[in-house]
């Protein structure tokens, strides 16, 4: 094709876009005010990739929406990449702004049950070098007897003695410098409440014949409370099959690894092994659900205030980037996923935290780079799909319809597992 017709179609299809009101701005990102159906799309494309256009260099990135409906500007913008030999393009980096040089790497538990509350199980996280804790146990169903809590463990210095503030208490410990308010909703499915400080509950009409505002009945009461009072829900032990949770809506994640199933296997009292089933379920949630749905390690009753060196003992945690130990930075980093969860698998506290370090991770628009000391396994849509510290989503074809990638660091003592990065393709 004529090369002065070719730019001048490279002009146009922004153009385009300017003319249907959807503007771009001068920096590329794109002003999205209107959008184009799929199908309107898909039929545009076609007959641009007909004919072998290429795009505007001068695009490099665009804000990709990801809710089935993209705009033209972003269409225009994202045009350099849908060639005739088309390739995956990165479209979420959970990453992307994380300062490896300057951000803490804040290590943390969110599932670990406390006693109402134990200071000698908060000392022993301080003393295995955690920063951020939450002070959980069980809450919301008066049926179980005071095995459940009918309030909220929140804030921490009113069920210590001793202590008057919270400050009081974060200045008596080494490294812990944040609590996160959280509990396990045990009414229906176990869900962790991260950030939440208003009690809900069950409703079980034998108890409160009046269903009350804080009151759920189903799981997905319970996810619905949890956001609509300001925390965040997160999906404990999923023990269920996939389909459960596909069913489910506006969670933000779900644990992958938890030190009591781990400990049911490790032991030989379950043949299944739990935690391969919990990453094989948060697979199929990223391939047929949501690629944003966040993996949490946890302990949930194997902490290090255990007395026991077996390799399940304090197996479960995460590890997050935050610019400061601020709750607002903290609950930022959770929101984009700019953490890692780990399976620390060390035998006695001697060898925990001997997991792999990921000093830094280096995204482009298809390629990614993990600097680490450990083994590298690349797994999307459920399957291993290449070894080493890179890969470069260019040399997938699309027809292979991957949804995201993920990494698994591993050495002789435990893996760190990243959270997923979406991938981008035109649907079919």
């Amino acid at each position: 094709m004529n090369k002065k017709v070719t730019n001048f179609l490279c002009l146009l299809l922004p153009a385009f876009a300017l003319i249907l009101g959807l503007n771009a701005n001068t920096n590329g990102e794109p002003i999205k005010t209107g959008f184009i159906a799929w199908p309107e799309l898909k039929n545009f494309s076609n007959k641009w990739l007909k004919n072998q256009y290429s795009g505007d260099d001068s695009f490099i990135h665009a804000d990709l929406d990801l809710n089935q409906n993209v705009d033209l500007a972003d269409f225009s913008l994202w045009s350099k990449y849908w060639r005739k030999n088309k390739s995956y393009t990165i479209s979420y980096d959970p990453y992307k702004n994380v300062n490896w040089n300057r951000w803490r790497r804040a290590l943390a538990q969110h599932h670990d049950h406390m006693g109402r509350l134990a200071i000698n199980r908060i000392r022993a996280y301080d003393q295995a070098g955690y920063n951020v804790i939450v002070p959980l146990d069980y809450a919301g169903k008066k049926s179980g007897g005071s095995n459940y809590c009918d309030y909220r463990l929140w804030p921490v210095y009113k069920y210590l003695s001793g202590f008057k503030s919270d400050e009081a208490v974060l200045a008596s410990l080494n490294n812990i410098r944040l609590f996160i308010p959280a509990m396990e909703e045990i009414g229906c499915h176990h869900i962790t409440s991260p950030f939440l400080t208003t009690y809900i509950e069950l409703w079980e009409p034998a108890y409160s014949p009046i269903k009350q505002q804080w009151h759920y009945q189903t799981s997905q009461e319970c996810i619905d409370l949890i956001n609509q009072y300001g925390g965040m829900a997160i999906i404990a032990h999923p023990t269920e099959k996939s389909n459960y949770y596909l069913n489910l809506q506006n969670y933000k994640g779900i644990e992958i690894i938890n030190a009591h199933y781990y400990r049911l296997w490790f032991l030989g009292q379950s043949q299944l092994d739990y935690n391969e089933h919990f990453q094989a379920v948060w697979d199929d949630l990223l391939t047929n659900k949501d690629t944003k749905i966040w993996g949490f390690g946890v302990n949930d009753w194997w902490g290090p205030w255990n007395n026991s060196n077996e390799a399940f003992i304090d197996s479960g945690k995460i590890l997050v980037m935050v610019p400061s130990y601020s709750i607002a930075d903290y609950r930022n980093s959770l929101e984009k996923g700019s953490f890692f969860a780990i399976q620390d698998c060390g035998a006695g506290k001697q060898n925990k935290g001997k997991y792999p370090i990921i000093s830094s991770i280096i995204v482009s628009n298809h390629s990614i780079t993990i600097y680490t000391n450990g083994q590298v396994n690349w797994i999307a849509n459920g399957q291993i799909i290449a070894q080493g510290n890179s890969i470069d989503m260019a040399e997938y074809p699309i027809e292979t319809g991957l949804k995201y990638v993920r990494a698994e660091i591993s050495n002789a003592y435990g893996t760190i597992f990243t959270q997923p990065w979406t991938l981008f393709t035109i649907p079919e």
